[in-house]
């Protein structure tokens, strides 16, 4: 794969990312400005790994939270390229 082919994929990648995403980096990046891609990772694992929010699911007697959290990890964990991608374009704005 050549470097303009796999620019345009990663493109069109970031264009077809999960809002979701889109909008945990802009809010992380937003809130820490100087901060780099290793805290902007940081801060997206911590946000979905076990927490408060998993205990009071649970408590309601609902496994949503940790399913969606689940899932989300794995995205996070398995489109790093992605993550700086959307780090760049909102660095960039």
């Amino acid at each position: 794969m050549s470097n303009t082919e796999y620019e345009l994929l990663l493109k069109k990648a970031v264009e077809a990312a999960p809002d979701w995403l889109k909008n945990d980096v802009e809010s992380i990046v937003s809130k820490e400005e100087y901060a780099g891609v290793s805290f902007l990772i940081s801060e997206l694992h911590h946000t979905y790994t076990f927490s408060l929010r998993h205990i009071i699911s649970a408590k309601h007697l609902s496994s949503e939270w940790s399913q969606v959290s689940r899932e989300r990890l794995n995205f996070i964990d398995n489109n790093i390229d992605l993550i700086v991608a959307l780090y760049n374009e909102v660095k960039q704005k």
